[in-house]
């Protein structure tokens, strides 16, 4: 189990961590959809780094409308270090 702090001390723990750096769209899907079948009812800590964006649409875009993710937050949302570049999964 992972943790990280926000800009004001904070400290939020996470199930799981998914590093999506380095990725493929293709591929950080599949990753993504195999951890997620896996790690029911958690808070998992996605990794995808700022870049053009194109992994952050892709997660948040892929979170939006699969069924075993109940909500998600970017980490700007949460003052997160790592703000636009991770995403927090709550799944169900």
């Amino acid at each position: 189990m992972g943790g990280r702090s926000n800009n004001r001390g904070v400290h939020y723990r996470f199930d799981v961590e998914i590093d999506l750096h380095g990725l493929t769209v293709d591929e950080a899907i599949y990753k993504l959809e195999e951890d997620i079948f896996v790690n029911a009812n958690s808070a998992i800590l996605v990794i995808h780094g700022n870049g053009n964006g194109i992994l952050r649409r892709t997660v948040r875009s892929f979170a939006a409308s699969n069924k075993y993710v109940k909500s998600f937050s970017g980490g700007e949302e949460l003052n997160l270090i790592g703000g636009f570049g991770v995403t927090v999964l709550y799944t169900v």
